[in-house]
């Protein structure tokens, strides 16, 4: 696509520009701005940027990522037309008007047509569950706290290759969605133990409302002998959300990474 501004003289010149984003999000209501005023991570970028290019910029991001969770590599473009200022300056200067808890990893200029929501083809998260009797006081805010009963990883493996493909994730998501479509394709979802915690890492196309921290919740209800990996298949054939664990917390959550075509980077 062509750039708008080239083909109307009467739009000043812009750029494009692609952020990737890690931040913990322990302190913050989400990723939107809220129209209250309330502390989000896009106001904050928002508010960053415009400092840094010399006008209001509007930031979109990837992934909506709620209260409380956390990302190692959200996207996110805004616009400007300051074209003096170059791209590692732009990452450094917006990094230092930014509290400790966020930071841009990379700025990148890229073509006019990309949008960090629109053109994205999968996103990856994963889980932290930490399963050990000790509390995880160093990793507060960014692990879920589960040491009450053993969870046999093979199970949750077992449980996670059933979602995989396309299907109707109506089941798993929370009650307040209202996509058009629920369907949805997940290529990889797959639990490991790593020291003192479990790890549950999920990929696919796009994502429900609290898809991820209930597909996780309902594995922990199957790594303890609740139920048995054959409950995932009555999930997604009933499309019922009684069948399906109560959402987990979004601590141990991570925005880890999103895809793109290969134009994109």
């Amino acid at each position: 696509m062509s750039d708008p501004s080239a083909d109307n003289p009467a739009l000043p010149p812009r750029r494009n520009i692609k952020l990737v984003i890690a931040y913990n999000g322990t302190a913050y209501h989400g990723w939107q701005r809220q129209a209250d005023g309330i502390d989000t991570i896009q106001q904050r970028v928002e508010d960053a940027a415009a400092r840094v290019v010399g006008h209001p910029v509007i930031v979109f991001g990837a992934g909506r990522t709620d209260a409380g969770v956390h990302a190692a590599g959200q996207v996110a473009n805004f616009y400007t037309t300051n074209l003096a200022i170059p791209l590692a300056n732009c990452r450094k200067a917006i990094n230092a008007r930014l509290p400790g808890d966020i930071a841009v990893r990379s700025a990148a200029q890229v073509g006019e047509a990309f949008h960090a929501s629109r053109s994205a083809t999968g996103k990856t998260y994963r889980y932290r569950i930490h399963t050990a009797a000790a509390k995880p006081v160093m990793a507060a805010g960014q692990v879920y706290d589960y040491p009450w009963k053993p969870l046999n990883v093979d199970r949750m493996r077992a449980a996670g290759r059933r979602l995989l493909g396309w299907h109707d994730f109506r089941g798993l998501a929370s009650s307040a969605e209202q996509r058009e479509t629920t369907v949805r394709h997940v290529w990889r979802c797959d639990a490991a133990a790593d020291g003192p915690e479990i790890h549950v890492v999920v990929e696919g196309n796009g994502f429900l409302y609290n898809m991820v921290r209930n597909i996780v919740v309902t594995l922990i209800e199957i790594g303890r002998g609740h139920w048995p990996p054959e409950r995932i298949d009555r999930i997604l054939a009933t499309c019922d959300r009684a069948l399906a664990g109560p959402t987990a917390p979004p601590d141990g959550l991570s925005l880890m990474a999103v895809h793109y075509d290969r134009r994109w980077g």
